[in-house]
């Protein structure tokens, strides 16, 4: 007994030093990502060498400003597509795919690419964001050294959290939040024995971060309170805009995005147009370029008027649309600030001109916005809640804060049917994927993970006699029957076989007249929770998995693998 107990101690050691490495190695990365951002900036509009983040243009040479776009986003288009397709797109969707569906491996190039892409990208002007690269960098890393340690399969996972909790931490200076994002987005779960690891490295990645940029916050606001007991009812009504406004979002962009892809033109001459274009509004509308904190800054200080602020969001969505569709690498967080920040503002500018003495200046609304709308286009309502304030240190607003970001998420629950922007990624994908943080193992873990790929089956139009001459060393209680291709037609039982062994001139029948007809079907990318409820529908406790394209047998599932799964979980739970 006291030789199990050291065991599990040195590994839960060991386990926290390899969380702080991650921490520290996703620090650096964020830093460094920051300055590569910078580097493409000062190149594409400059023309000089600098790693300061600028916050203004050349509007000597408009040429510069308008063709920056298209060479950026056409040289992270082709390296995307020549090295790693896995860096195109938002970043975040990837990883929780890599946690869901592959056991939480990412391959190594990953990090390098994807932090060259989406430099690429944001650097020459796309209008995308810094968080959501980070993010993938952070968890490929993440999975990258605990590959190299060997650690267990649910130890892998969390690596990859701890990594994508470190680039949020660093990025955005919110170690809290970081924690809370990877909790509510990627691991889904609420566990001590993953929650310390995210901890050490979000605290580890934050203090890199603080050494090398400083300890401000993101945003530096006037002091924004709740000025009357009353207004909490405007910011009810500022909740459900939030959720109209995520609501536009998702449906407009996604529809804008599926519309660039089937253009009949070759990918790369989508990346070219599309960066003109979004080079050209860039010229006129500088907000559009990049993740737009400026722009973000100078609406909180009350900077902007009614109708600039409603241009503004609209531009936002179309031109985060076009630079995704197109094939831009970056993340949709700070957009979603963006957007967020032009709703409430928009809105805030209305209320407090018909209720000035109830109410506060529009940038108190603006900066409740930016929470409310991601938490509607996300789900991830209280990483929205965490963020904000350590993004902003506004403990006064805090209760509208939090009012606004729940009401948002349950209006856009109503509206969305449970769709998110990086759910709808991955539904694409066939993947499945739930925002509550509370569910089970069997929620979070895909078919591919546990099925079994060696299938005792039978192939149509043999005999009986046959049949139970291949199956008489096997036992099982149903075989799946294939045609000559592969794909499944139904299944035979034993019981149906030791019924017909006692009638000697059924032998030389088809094994087809057996079928029962197709058993429990479903996808490797399922959820075990889902093929369980199918499975509550079927009177045969086994699942076959079958392919989504051509219906070919893939595996089988049977009950005492999901035993077996529960109880190396539950162990694996209790040795991290």
């Amino acid at each position: 007994m006291t030789m199990w107990i050291k065991k599990i101690y040195h590994r839960k050691i060991g386990f926290s030093l390899l969380a702080a490495l991650i921490g520290i190695g996703a620090g650096l990365g964020a830093v460094g990502f920051r300055g590569l951002v910078a580097f493409f900036q000062n190149f594409f509009f400059f023309g000089e060498v600098s790693f300061d983040l600028v916050n203004h243009l050349n509007h000597d040479y408009p040429w510069k400003v308008i063709m920056a776009t298209p060479i950026g986003i056409l040289a992270a288009y082709f390296l995307v597509h020549i090295f790693c397709k896995e860096a195109m797109g938002h970043g975040v969707p990837e990883v929780i795919e890599a946690v869901l569906a592959k056991g939480g491996k990412i391959r190594k190039r990953v990090a390098f690419v994807k932090s060259l892409a989406s430099a690429l990208t944001i650097g020459s002007g796309g209008s995308l964001g810094r968080e959501g690269p980070i993010v993938q960098i952070g968890a490929s890393l993440g999975s990258t050294l605990g590959q190299v340690f060997n650690v267990s399969r649910y130890q892998l996972k969390i690596a990859v959290a701890c990594g994508a909790a470190a680039g949020i931490a660093a990025t955005f200076n919110t170690p809290i939040a970081g924690v809370i994002f990877a909790i509510e987005l990627i691991l889904l779960e609420w566990k001590a024995g993953s929650f310390i690891p995210l901890v050490i490295s979000a605290v580890s990645a934050t203090l890199i971060s603080r050494m090398l940029l400083g300890n401000e916050p993101a945003f530096i606001i006037p002091n924004f309170i709740l000025v009357h007991p009353l207004e909490i009812f405007l910011y009810l009504f500022l909740g459900i805009t939030c959720a109209v406004a995520a609501w536009f979002f998702l449906r407009y962009s996604g529809w804008l995005e599926e519309k660039i892809e089937n253009i009949g033109i070759p990918g790369w001459g989508k990346a070219f147009v599309g960066g003109i274009l979004i080079g050209s509004v860039g010229f006129v509308f500088p907000e559009m370029f990049g993740g737009g904190y400026e722009a973000v800054d100078e609406i909180l200080h009350q900077n902007e008027n009614l109708y600039h602020l409603v241009l503004l969001f609209f531009l936002k969505v179309t031109m985060v649309a076009v630079t995704l569709g197109v094939g831009g690498s970056g993340g949709i967080f700070a957009p979603s600030l963006f957007m967020g920040a032009a709703i409430g503002g928009s809105y805030g500018l209305i209320v407090h001109e018909l209720f000035p003495d109830y109410t506060m200046t529009y940038g108190a609304y603006a900066l409740v916005g930016m929470a409310a709308f991601f938490s509607a286009t996300s789900r991830a309502t209280f990483t929205s809640i965490v963020i904000l304030f350590e993004m902003t240190r506004a403990y006064p607003i805090i209760l509208p804060l939090m009012f606004a970001c729940v009401i948002a998420d349950q209006v856009s629950v109503l509206l969305l049917k449970g769709d998110t922007v990086y759910g709808m990624k991955l539904k694409k994908k066939g993947l499945h994927f739930c925002t509550d943080f509370g569910v089970d193992a069997f929620s979070i873990t895909s078919i591919q993970d546990i099925m079994t790929k060696k299938v005792v089956s039978l192939a149509s139009g043999m005999t009986i006699g046959q049949a139970m001459a291949f199956v008489a060393d096997h036992k099982h209680e149903m075989y799946p029957v294939l045609n000559e291709n592969g794909v499944l037609l139904g299944g035979v039982h034993q019981s149906d076989l030791d019924h017909k062994h006692a009638i000697k001139e059924d032998h030389d029948k088809s094994v087809d007249i057996l079928m029962r007809g197709t058993p429990c079907a479903v996808y490797p990318k399922d959820s075990l929770d889902m093929a369980i409820k199918k499975l509550e529908r079927s009177r045969d406790p086994r699942i076959v998995v079958i392919d989504p394209s051509d219906k070919k047998l893939l595996g089988i599932i049977t009950p005492t693998d999901l035993i077996r799964f529960q109880q190396k979980h539950k162990e694996n739970v209790e040795d991290i």
